[in-house]
């Protein structure tokens, strides 16, 4: 019924994990309080300026969780 093999479908198939869904690096987590919009950032040490801004509507009203 199928005309490929196995190999040609294996080919195909990128069974590779994307390198920015790197389990080792660190992510930091945070939510809207005004859209409940919530998403995940590379951590980065040294950008601790304490301000975010979410990415749906714009607030300033955004905590790390």
């Amino acid at each position: 019924m199928w005309d490929r093999d196995e190999e040609d479908l294996d080919e195909e198939m990128d069974w590779d994990e994307d390198p920015e869904d790197d389990e080792d690096s660190e992510h930091a987590s945070f939510v809207c309080e005004d859209c409940d919009y919530r998403w995940d950032e590379p951590a980065e040490e040294d950008m601790d300026t304490g301000m975010h801004v979410c990415p749906m509507c714009g607030s300033v009203n955004v905590t790390q969780l």
